[in-house]
């Protein structure tokens, strides 16, 4: 078959389209020819080298997929050849970016039929993620503020979403103007662009002094200890990621400003198979079925074209998602 191989960490140019053998369903996995494969910043970080967990190279990267199931391996049940799905690759996160893959049961999430395959690999990612860190991260409640940092991104506009269906208020900040156009008709009472505002202060002036219920925060560097002056007494920070650059400050005497908490997610921690990670797949798919969720779609790219995707992902400028599509030739 023909996959994105990255042979070594580095730039663009890493992304090289090669022919490599079929991968087998082992027992408790499924085969999926891969229509559509998600792109994901954790991507970017896996080809850059710097992703906080180890990554063996060479190395074919993409973390969720949609497409058709090929074969099944021993001992899976309730999925079968020709079923449409949409999957996360698996603990490693590995083997999406490529016309097939094999991927363990459990994290395989069969699409109804009024969801179309597109939609399938953009959404499993972004949306779990929003949904686990309002819903088991956090309990997000009725009346509550969420601060969200890089709104206009994919999880941002899906936190948003589903936040804003829970009864909460959103905030979001952006680095540019024009970036929260998306969010505000997703529901965001207030967009905050970082190279003009001070949004400690918005924040404050917005919620009168209070601070906010929760901060998510995908930045890191000088962003992550700043959010916490946003905060109420007794406010969380979540922390998802260092987009801008790894935080170092300390962090005890921060906390113990406004007795604050600081909470880190990883969305693998709801435990796919699971009935939590149950929960989550089926508010997600019934409120995506339904047109109560959206995730937009801003470019497709044939296998050929990795590096542009990345390139254009890398650039900032995305609101929404990204797709490799191995079966448009390329």
């Amino acid at each position: 078959m023909r996959a994105v191989v990255i042979e070594r960490p580095g730039g663009l140019d890493q992304l090289r389209l090669a022919e490599v053998p079929d991968p087998l369903p082992a027992a408790g996995e499924v085969l999926i020819d891969v229509a559509f494969a998600g792109c994901n910043w954790s991507d970017v970080q896996k080809r850059r080298g710097v992703y906080p967990d180890p990554v063996s190279y060479p190395a074919i990267i993409g973390l969720e997929v949609s497409g058709r199931i090929r074969a099944v391996g021993a001992g899976v049940r309730g999925l079968a050849a020709g079923d449409r799905v949409a999957a996360l690759t698996g603990p490693r996160m590995l083997g999406g970016y490529a016309e097939r893959v094999a991927v363990s049961a459990e994290y395989v999430m069969r699409l109804p039929d009024a969801l179309p395959l597109d939609v399938g690999a953009a959404f499993p990612v972004v949306a779990l993620t929003a949904y686990h860190l309002l819903r088991s991260a956090h309990r997000v409640r009725k009346g509550e503020v969420v601060l969200v940092h890089s709104i206009g991104g994919a999880v941002g506009l899906l936190l948003t979403q589903i936040a804003t269906a829970f009864g909460a208020t959103v905030l979001g900040t952006v680095g540019a103007a024009g970036k929260g156009d998306r969010a505000r008709a997703f529901g965001a009472d207030l967009v905050i662009d970082r190279s003009r505002e001070d949004f400690v202060a918005a924040a404050l002036a917005f919620t009168r002094g209070r601070g906010v219920d929760l901060v998510v925060d995908s930045l890191g560097a000088d962003v992550l200890p700043r959010s916490f002056d946003a905060l109420r007494p007794f406010g969380r920070v979540i922390n998802i990621g260092e987009a801008a650059g790894y935080p170092d400050f300390p962090v005890r005497p921060k906390l113990y400003e406004r007795s604050t908490a600081l909470a880190g997610f990883e969305l693998l921690h709801a435990g796919p198979g699971s009935a939590r990670w149950r929960r989550g797949v089926r508010y997600v798919l019934s409120a995506l079925a339904a047109g109560r969720l959206a995730v937009p779609i801003e470019g497709r790219y044939p296998l050929a074209e990795a590096a542009e995707m990345h390139r254009r992902l890398e650039a900032r400028g995305v609101s929404g998602k990204l797709l490799l599509e191995p079966a448009s030739g390329g």
